[in-house]
């Protein structure tokens, strides 16, 4: 099988040794093994990806395979590591049931920004959790309107920002925001520290979900200097706003996949 082993030595070193133990341990079973792999590695087509570290280094291997829809699978050592499904102490053995055959792949839906400068798209970003536009200690005031399809609904939100989340992000920035955790796949967008003034929603709303196939215009209702706010990606990419901006928010067109184990047959 060939592998990926991805991990940020920077920020977690403690996953040095056991990166290197696995490693070791892998090719002396006959695997190919790569650790950080550059692009022109994984466009050869990993059978499954690890991640070492806790969510943060999870969504950061999410982030670089999901261009090559690589399986990923984590081990935690981090704190609580939601998303990632192997504990430290039971690495060995739960690697050799992927290795066995003994999982199945769940996809899941990834969120991206479209940025636009002056009506010219000039790049995206996106992310497995969220993204929220927002990040500075002044009020940020956006107009949020549904395009596409779904042109029925515009908003606006003045306050800290809003976070558009995925049904993966739902538990994580969304919840701790007031919003609603997602059992179904779509969008749950929310007004963070802050209120949705719509025609539509009730007074007083927070949030509103939609299908994930909905599609977002986000411009600035105050694009002074000193009010721009950042876009970020699960909290690790941004972008910062300039006057004359806006970004499209949709589903990214690729997923990300994840390794989910099985229980042992009895």
């Amino acid at each position: 099988m060939k592998i990926a082993i991805i991990y940020n030595k920077k920020k977690k070193r403690e996953v040095v040794k056991p990166v290197s133990q696995v490693f070791d341990w892998l090719r002396s079973k006959e695997h190919t093994v790569y650790v950080n792999p550059e692009e022109n590695i994984l466009k050869k087509r990993m059978d499954f990806a690890i991640a070492f570290g806790g969510d943060g280094s999870f969504l950061f291997a999410a982030d670089r395979i999901a261009e090559y829809q690589i399986p990923l699978v984590g081990v935690n050592f981090g704190n609580r590591g939601y998303l990632c499904e192997i504990r430290k102490e039971n690495m060995f053995a739960e690697i050799e049931k992927i290795i066995a055959g003994r999982y199945k792949i769940q996809e899941r839906t990834r969120i991206q920004a479209e940025i636009f400068h002056d009506g010219k798209n000039i790049g995206a970003i996106s992310g497995l959790n969220e993204i929220y536009i927002g990040g500075i200690n002044r009020t940020v005031s956006i107009l949020i309107e549904t395009i596409g399809k779904d042109k029925s609904f515009r908003a606006s939100v003045t306050g800290d920002g809003a976070i558009f989340s995925t049904k993966t992000g739902s538990t994580a920035y969304n919840m701790n925001a007031g919003g609603p955790v997602l059992i179904v796949d779509g969008f749950s967008v929310v007004a963070n520290n802050a209120l949705f003034e719509s025609d539509i929603l009730l007074p007083n709303a927070k949030s509103f979900v939609t299908s994930s196939g909905a599609a977002f215009r986000v411009t600035l209702l105050n694009d002074k200097k000193q009010n721009l706010p950042y876009l970020v990606a699960d909290g690790q990419r941004n972008y910062r706003f300039r006057p004359g901006d806006h970004v499209i928010i949709k589903r990214a067109p690729k997923s990300s996949y994840f390794v989910k184990l099985q229980a042992a047959v009895q």
